[in-house]
């Protein structure tokens, strides 16, 4: 049984994730508080399986502002998100410490699935405009499947997990970005991934970049 601590948002809505995790096998509820700080001071006591905000919670801009008490945060639990997150913010997201990113409109039932996949360690990336849905979470490459990049295609995964456009990854590697591309092309048919945001979901996953930590560069 995955313990959740819930935070921030509406109370209607609060409560009805509450509800939805309290009816669900596999998910218990510790608590739930409406303010953000509240809940971090809990994590110490409670210790969670995950700690669940509501982006609504968050200071704007969400990630940049917090980052470093969700680093913190991590030591106690594990951290998803719920909300409008655009696409752009999503590596952000995960490179705070977020393993599990979820938009408003998921159903209850892949909405208990995340969670228990998050809670379990997995990543999860459910938010509109992301093509890596809950569907695809257990999808996402395990760490062997990188045994079949060569060095510079890793590099490159990791570089990609930055959200690097390809003239911009062309730039930082002295390549073209032609042959930027047939790298990043060849990445996707190695990894059985379907865009650039799968791939990112496969670096963090694979342990090639750890959430909350900066990505090296060449």
């Amino acid at each position: 049984m995955h313990r959740v601590l819930l935070t921030g948002g509406r109370a209607l809505v609060r409560d009805a994730y509450a509800r939805v995790i309290g009816a669900s096998a596999g998910l218990t509820l510790q608590a739930q508080t409406p303010r953000l700080p509240d809940a971090l001071a809990q994590l110490p006591s409670l210790r969670p399986d995950l700690l669940l905000i509501d982006a609504d919670a968050l200071p704007d801009p969400p990630v940049a502002a917090s980052r470093p008490v969700l680093r913190q945060a991590t030591a106690w639990t594990r951290l998803a998100v719920i909300g409008t997150i655009p696409t752009s913010d999503i590596v952000d997201f995960v490179r705070a410490g977020f393993t599990g990113i979820l938009g408003r409109d998921i159903e209850a039932a892949h909405f208990v699935t995340a969670l228990d996949l998050v809670s379990g360690g997995g990543l999860v990336i459910s938010s509109p405009g992301s093509p890596l849905d809950i569907r695809d979470a257990r999808a996402v490459a395990p760490p062997s499947a990188l045994e079949h990049l060569s060095d510079r295609e890793r590099q490159i995964l990791a570089l990609v997990a930055t959200q690097r456009d390809n003239n911009a990854l062309a730039q930082l590697l002295g390549l073209s970005p032609l042959t930027v591309k047939a790298h990043v092309n060849r990445i996707l048919r190695k990894l059985g991934a379907t865009s650039r945001a799968h791939l990112v979901a496969i670096a963090y996953e694979s342990g090639l970049i750890v959430p909350g930590s900066p990505v090296p560069l060449p």
